[in-house]
């Protein structure tokens, strides 16, 4: 008896059930596996022996080369300029410090148990490299709350300046948008889409997406927004049996479109990498890169001490059989000579290096285009939760603090920390060249219109501008400009035995996804070097 597709697939599931079956319909190409079912980089275990990787930079991109190329059997050495691992991913607790150039020593004077996430604080469930290897470290997750209703707009552009709920910006401008397509709709020369049979069923849909109110006369139905069902909020709460609540009036549709906050700030929850579901480390974003530090090395220890911090390079030299780096160390001129080199230094100061690479590569680095970003931390009472019931998410503002983040863990608690200014772009370079004293005093000034007496609230401040910070002098490379991708193409590209990672090689810049990708593409290549006949 011949066997079939179908009685070995019977087989498979009898052995090894559903997931069994899945995977033979994988191999067998009749499914597609999705992106949250890819396998994670697996190189053979011995492949590296005998070969030497010089890695710079101790980011997340440089820690992710560092741990896969260990695990195949390469010997690493990270060299990281700064005082501390992590890059840009900086998680600020009581007592950490830091410091921008030309700028004061701040510390961090937040009570324990308190921190910022001064660079990247929320991960996309879209992003399963970063969550797979979270799931193999055992970085705890919680959700991150990036959008309630219960947060703020605040418009700069609406008389002398109006706050209000997002609810009510949002759900006032679906209710008179689905009002005015009623109307539309019902004209006897619209050319529609849908059937006249259909109509009826396209007015009902409307009047549920819009909250309309439905009004029959003279034989003729109308829908109209009136926020009946109070989706944008009440001047009055519903109580008990004498109190049915009194919804807010509706806003004029011109008005929202006079406020702005329909330009970008209403719509974010919407792209493709805000959409719910969010996640962050329980503790604090620097985890999630410990989690790298703190994994068994071949050599003994852990692949923290495959790390030399504050070894700031200078120069490198490819030769056609190995790669030499000149850095300095303890006030000393140092070399590191090893058979490859992944660099994960920022374009911007890469460009600045003394290196034997063509000329047309040292001119992509220099022309990947980058953005400024900066943030503010705060410690606070809780106000927002008390005052607003609000329990994170993000506020949003016409001025150039732009967002203020609420905490998404610790409800009901004393105190909290919010991100009380994120913004990038030209604002954030406006913003960053101010003195850290000008920062805060804006932050304050601008939070007040979100929040009456917000000022009095906050408290120990922080500013960090990324692109005034020594071993970074940026936020992220910015994809969306024309001159991104030919210049992140030729710098993806192997110069010999040389390659460049990091995010800002990606179209996930500044999301630490874009730096394992881009860690996975050059241990993959090196990998792949060394196989290669003539290195045997």
């Amino acid at each position: 008896m011949p066997i079939t597709r179908r009685t070995l697939l019977d087989a498979v599931a009898r052995l090894g059930g559903a997931a069994a079956v899945y995977e033979a319909l994988v191999a067998w190409d009749f499914l597609r596996a999705p992106p949250a079912m890819a396998a994670p980089l697996e190189l053979a275990k011995a492949s590296g022996t005998g070969r030497t990787v010089a890695i710079l930079g101790a980011g997340v991109a440089g820690l992710c080369a560092a741990y896969e190329l260990d695990r195949a059997g390469y010997v690493c050495t990270v060299l990281e300029a700064s005082k501390r691992p992590g890059g840009r991913s900086l998680t600020l607790r009581r007592g950490d410090t830091f410091q921008e150039m030309g700028g004061p020593v701040q510390e961090c004077r937040f009570d324990e148990g308190l921190w910022l996430n001064a660079g990247p604080g929320r991960i996309p469930h879209q992003h399963t490299h970063l969550i797979d290897y979270c799931r193999r470290f055992g970085v705890a997750l919680q959700p991150y709350i990036f959008a309630s209703r219960a947060n703020l707009f605040h418009s700069g552009t609406l008389g002398n300046g109006r706050t209000m709920q997002v609810r009510r910006a949002y759900y006032d401008l679906q209710g008179q948008i689905a009002e005015l397509l009623d109307k539309c709709v019902v004209k006897p020369d619209m050319d529609l889409p849908i059937s006249r049979d259909d109509l009826a069923t396209f007015r009902d849909m409307l009047a549920r997406f819009g909250d309309l109110t439905k009004i029959e006369h003279d034989g003729k139905i109308e829908y109209v927004y009136r926020n009946r069902f109070g989706r944008a909020g009440y001047d009055v709460l519903p109580g008990g049996a004498d109190e049915a609540g009194r919804p807010v009036s509706p806003m004029a549709l011109d008005e929202i479109l006079r406020s702005n906050v329909w330009n970008d700030y209403m719509f974010r929850e919407h792209e493709f990498f805000w959409q719910t579901s969010l996640l962050e480390p329980v503790g604090g974003m620097d985890n999630f890169f410990k989690g790298f530090l703190r994994q068994p090395a071949r050599s003994g220890g852990t692949i923290a001490r495959l790390v030399r911090t504050n070894a700031k390079v200078t120069a490198l030299d490819i030769a056609a059989d190995s790669v030499t780096v000149s850095y300095w160390q303890d006030g000393k001129p140092r070399t590191l000579a090893a058979d490859f080199c992944i660099s994960t230094i920022p374009a911007p100061i890469f460009a600045t290096l003394k290196t034997n690479l063509p000329a047309a590569y040292m001119s992509a680095a220099e022309k990947l285009p980058v953005q400024a970003a900066g943030k503010v931390g705060w410690q606070a009472e809780r106000f927002w939760e008390t005052r607003d019931q609000i329990y994170g998410g993000i506020s949003w503002t016409t001025d150039p603090i732009t967002q203020v983040w609420y905490p998404s863990s610790g409800f009901l608690g004393r105190k909290g920390v919010l991100t009380g200014a994120y913004m990038y772009g030209v604002s954030a370079e406006r913003f960053n060249a101010q003195t850290l004293a000008e920062r805060l005093r804006q932050a304050e000034e601008q939070g007040d219109k979100l929040h009456d007496g917000y000022s009095t609230y906050v408290e120990r401040g922080l500013a960090i501008g990324w692109n005034n910070m020594e071993f970074e002098r940026m936020g992220w490379a910015d994809e969306g400009d024309p001159a991104f991708a030919p210049n992140a193409k030729l710098l993806s590209e192997p110069q010999g035995r040389f390659h460049m990672a990091g995010d800002q090689l990606t179209y996930w810049s500044g999301w630490q996804e874009g730096a394992l990708i881009s860690a996975h593409a050059a241990v993959s290549s090196i990998d792949r070097m060394t196989k290669a006949p003539a290195n045997r």
